[in-house]
């Protein structure tokens, strides 16, 4: 990478372009850089990436093990940048504020401040906050939910290593040879798999395949690299698109 051991790494896993990662370098100042995880190395400081799935939280952990991991929802209309997430849909619903409190002794503070507000007269909207520390989740790893993981009657973008899966859930398996092939011819690599163009190309049809059938899409990810995988799903997370890793 070329940056001095002193220098704070930022990684932007949400596809921004190299003029909005040298603009937010800038705004940081000159002791970060701010690079994209395709070229990352695993000792970043920081990572932003748009809310993922837990098995996928686990997978950018392991990428990157000291970084601190901060899901971003990011929009900025005069650079086209549009990273939308839950909690962006849930502001656009227009509530005056939105609290996770952990206990009723950290609502109580909230309703007090919230009410002199009100008796103010105040429209102002209140950003939202986290009080108090959650308790550490009870839930097994192989239920864990999450909002870009699909119910049982939703359509989803399934990762499926096809040699090793026996039964697989209905749907349509995403053709990855012609994808192969464009890539081998484009930048001629000699493992069509291992660029990121491969994934760029196979994300983006999954998400259009998902959009127009409504129907389970099934993409062979039997022996990709961790990275490679990790960006297939950033992307499709981007998208809003539900996905799964079967079997979960």
């Amino acid at each position: 990478m070329g940056e001095s051991s002193s220098t704070i790494l930022v990684v932007t896993a949400m596809p921004l372009s190299a003029a909005a990662r040298a603009d937010l370098s800038a705004m940081l100042g000159e002791q970060y850089a701010v690079v994209d995880i395709k070229e990352a190395p695993s000792t970043a400081n920081i990572l932003l990436t748009p809310v993922v799935s837990g098995q996928l939280l686990g997978s950018l952990r392991a990428l990157f093990p000291t970084a601190r991991i901060l899901y971003t929802e990011l929009h900025d209309d005069g650079r086209g940048i549009s990273f939308s997430g839950p909690l962006s849909r849930i502001a656009a619903q227009g509530p005056d504020g939105y609290f996770v409190a952990h206990a009723l002794d950290s609502l109580a503070p909230i309703v007090r401040s919230e009410a002199k507000l009100q008796l103010a007269g105040s429209a102002r909207r209140t950003p939202p906050r986290i009080a108090g520390s959650p308790q550490p989740p009870t839930v097994h790893p192989s239920t864990e939910a999450s909002s870009l993981e699909p119910g049982p009657d939703e359509a989803a973008v399934l990762w499926i290593d096809r040699a090793g899966c026996a039964v697989v859930p209905p749907g349509s398996w995403l053709d990855l040879d012609p994808i192969d092939e464009l890539v081998t011819r484009v930048v001629g690599a000699s493992d069509p798999r291992g660029d990121v163009l491969w994934a760029v190309v196979v994300a983006e049809c999954a998400v259009r395949l998902m959009n127009h059938h409504q129907e389970n899409v099934l993409v062979d990810v039997g022996e990709l690299t961790a990275p490679i995988l990790a960006e297939l799903q950033i992307r499709v997370s981007s998208e809003l698109i539900n996905q799964l890793t079967w079997p979960s």
